[in-house]
C-alpha cells in the first residue's frame, strides 16, 4: 500500500467522511500536485477501496462532478471485521496473477472472479452484458459495475473481456435527419427544451445528420451512448450546442475530452452560438471566470473566443434563445 494511502485511512473515522474532510485530510499528510489534486485524492481512494478499507456511495448521484476524475460525496469506513482472514498460499487463475503478492481477504470479490474463472475455464462462454454476467459471478447485479473502477481494471491488468462480458452504455434520446443529411455532422444539444426545438427545425431543415440530447451537467457520463450514435453514421467529429456561459462550455469541454479517448471529435457549432450573439439577450451568471484551458481550445476552433470576455463579467446568453423564429432567419428557411 502507498504510504500517503496508509497515513489516510490511519487519520479516517470510523463510519462516513465527507469530501470537505477528506480534502483536509489529504493535505494534511501530502503535497498535492498542481493541478493534479483530484488525481492524487482518487488515487488514494482507489487503493482504499480495492483493500476493502473503504466503501464508496453506491448511487452514482452521490458524486462531485464539477470535474475529473468525479470524486465520492463521501466514504464510509466500517468498522474492523473480526474473523476474517486472509487468503494466503492461494493459487490464482491466470488471468489474477497480478494478486500473486498481494494480501487478499477472503472476503475480497477477488475471490469469487477467480472461482469463477477456474469453473468457467475451458467452457464456451457467451459474451454477455456487464451486469448479466456481474450476477454469475456475484449474485449482485451492479458488482461488477464497482469493480470496474478498481486500479487493475483501470491499468489493463483485467477488463471485460477476460470476464467474457461487455459494457452497455446508457442510450440517449436522438433523432435523425431527413433524408440527404446523413453525411452532415450530427449536432448533441445541452438542455432538454432546446433539444426538442432543433430536432424539429431539423426535419424541415436538414443541416445534421441527427439531433442528440446530452443530458445538461451529466454530458461526459452520456458520452458512450452517444459515440453509439456517431458510429452509426460512420462519422468521427460531433457539434455541440449549450448555453454561452462558462459552465455550459466547460460542460462541452469535459465531454470533449471523454469523446477525444474514444476517437470522436467534438466541435462546438459556431452558427448556433452566434444566434445566441445575434438574437440573444445577455444577462448576469451564477458562474463566471477564466476558462479552462481544453474550453479555451474549444472557443477558438470555432471562433468564438471573444466569448470569453463575456464569462470573465459572470454574464450569460441562454441557449433557449435559438427559438424557432430565430432560426429560421438565421438559416434562411
Amino acid at each position: 500500500m502507498l504510504p500517503e494511502s496508509q497515513y489516510f485511512i490511519d487519520a479516517l473515522g470510523t463510519g462516513r467522511t465527507s469530501l470537505a474532510e477528506m480534502w483536509q485530510i489529504i493535505s494534511r499528510i501530502m503535497t498535492l500536485p498542481h493541478g493534479g489534486q483530484r488525481e492524487a485524492l482518487m488515487t488514494v481512494l482507489d487503493e482504499l477501496r480495492e483493500n476493502g478499507l473503504v466503501e464508496f456511495p453506491k448511487s452514482s448521484k452521490l458524486r462531485d462532478k464539477n470535474a475529473l476524475p468525479h470524486l465520492p460525496a463521501w466514504v464510509n469506513k466500517p468498522q474492523p471485521m473480526k474473523h476474517v482472514s486472509e487468503v494466503s498460499r492461494v493459487i490464482w487463475a491466470p488471468e489474477l496473477v497480478f494478486l500473486a503478492e498481494q494480501i487478499i481477504r477472503n472476503d475480497s470479490p477477488w475471490v469469487k472472479i477467480d472461482a469463477w474463472l477456474k469453473k468457467s475455464r475451458g467452457k464456451n462462454m457467451a459474451l454477455k452484458p456487464v451486469r448479466e454476467r456481474s450476477l454469475d459471478i456475484f449474485g449482485d447485479e451492479k458488482a461488477l459495475d464497482r469493480m470496474t473502477g478498481l486500479t487493475p481494471f483501470k491499468q489493463g491488468q483485467i477488463n471485460l473481456g477476460t470476464l467474457g462480458c461487455f459494457y452497455v452504455p446508457e442510450p440517449i434520446p436522438w433523432k435523425p435527419g431527413p433524408s440527404g443529411s446523413r453525411s452532415f455532422c450530427g449536432l448533441c444539444v445541452e438542455n432538454a427544451t432546446t433539444f426538442d426545438t432543433l430536432r424539429r427545425f431539423n426535419g424541415e431543415a436538414g443541416y445534421w445528420a441527427f439531433v442528440a440530447y446530452g443530458r445538461g451537467n451529466n454530458f461526459v457520463s452520456m458520452t458512450d451512448g452517444l459515440v453509439s450514435v456517431i458510429k452509426e453514421y460512420g462519422h468521427d467529429r460531433v457539434q455541440y450546442f449549450g448555453d454561452a456561459d462558462l459552465e455550459g462550455i466547460e460542460i462541452a469541454a469535459r465531454g470533449a475530452k471523454k469523446l477525444l479517448e474514444l476517437g470522436i471529435t467534438l466541435e462546438l457549432d459556431h452558427r448556433l452560438y452566434n444566434l445566441l450573439v445575434k438574437f440573444g439577450h445577455v444577462v448576469p451568471s451564477k458562474t463566471g471566470g477564466e476558462v479552462s484551458e481544453d474550453a479555451s481550445k474549444l472557443l477558438a476552433g470555432a471562433g468564438l473566443s471573444s466569448l470569453s470576455d463575456m464569462f470573465m463579467h459572470d454574464q450569460r446568453i441562454a441557449q433557449e434563445w435559438a427559438g424557432i423564429d430565430a432560426l429560421r432567419r438565421t438559416f434562411n428557411i
